[in-house]
């Protein structure tokens, strides 16, 4: 498929998921006019409640709030936010690049990691190397994120204070939670990335290879590696987006006050604008990464691409 034919997709689909979004939490059975109030005074007057419905236009139809929450985002209006009564752009303004640095760091290890191990992995097949790795992965794709950031604020923070239990400014207060974040994702792409180079050295042209005399590490890292990345540049796209949706948990332990655990309070406090703006906002995301992850396929193996397009 061609990218404009792409970009006209995922246009498609970012219209579905503020439909989806925005009518989800309009359904979901919350009165927001009562949750607004109920963040003002706990015993909500009758009167208070129909008044801020009318304030809102809660009174008037899902078609048209939607119509005109969309006019809102073309405009950069998200809406205000029932906890804080800021603006929910001015609020995700402030916390989104604190989340947006530690998934960028965490996925920044994930492929610093992730590649050389698992090309190493696949030129020891079966050696002691690829055999200790395989124990470490599977160790790390089982231990839960929480319980891995507590074991590194209790070693790194407490027991050798390498590091300060309330993150400090700059880079240094991201390295632990980056790395709790990665550890499972990071394990992932390892097996993934040394399962699809072992592939590739089965193929017919690593045998022509072989018969030329060149040695296993050199159609390894020379001809394996470049054709082994795409399917793994999709992967970290993937990751890209979910590492920003699943940050709320680090973020929590970590004491970081980020767009993850904004979105967390935002859910138990019922604040649909925050919610509705912050899924539109994680799709977009999502949809943006994989867009560049096609691209990047296309200029690294554009062979494959002319042959999707004949398919397509």
């Amino acid at each position: 498929m061609s990218i404009p034919k792409r970009l006209i997709g995922f246009v498609i689909v970012l219209i579905g998921v503020s439909i989806l979004s925005f009518s989800l939490s309009a359904i979901s059975g919350v009165d927001p006019a009562e949750a607004i109030a109920r963040h003002q005074i706990f015993n909500a007057s009758p009167e208070l409640i129909e008044r801020i419905r009318e304030e809102y236009n809660l009174d008037r139809s899902i078609v048209e709030r939607y119509f005109s929450w969309m006019s809102g985002i073309l405009k950069g209006d998200f809406g205000i936010s029932y906890m804080s009564h800021n603006a929910v752009r001015d609020d995700i303004a402030s916390l989104l690049p604190k989340t947006l640095a530690l998934s960028g760091l965490s996925l920044t290890l994930i492929i610093v990691v992730a590649l050389p191990v698992g090309a190493l992995c696949a030129q020891y097949h079966n050696g002691i190397f690829d055999q200790i790795m395989r124990w470490v992965t599977v160790f790390g794709i089982c231990i839960p994120i929480f319980w891995l950031g507590f074991l590194l604020l209790l070693m790194f923070a407490v027991k050798v204070p390498l590091f300060k239990v309330v993150p400090e400014p700059g880079l240094k207060g991201y390295i632990l939670p980056a790395i709790s974040l990665a550890m499972p994702s990071m394990c992932t792409a390892i097996r993934l990335f040394r399962s699809s180079l072992l592939t590739e050295l089965s193929a017919d042209y690593v045998a022509f290879l072989y018969s030329r005399g060149q040695s296993k590490s050199r159609v390894l890292w020379a001809h394996a590696f470049r054709n082994a990345l795409p399917p793994m540049i999709t992967l970290f796209a993937s990751y890209a987006g979910a590492l920003i949706a699943g940050s709320a948990i680090v973020e929590s332990i970590f004491s970081i006050k980020g767009f993850g655990s904004y979105l967390i309070k935002a859910v138990v406090a019922r604040d649909l604008p925050v919610i509705s703006a912050s899924v539109l906002i994680v799709a977009s995301i999502f949809v943006l990464l994989n867009l560049f992850a096609d691209i990047t396929n296309r200029l690294l193996c554009p062979r494959t691409a002319l042959k999707e397009d004949a398919d397509a």
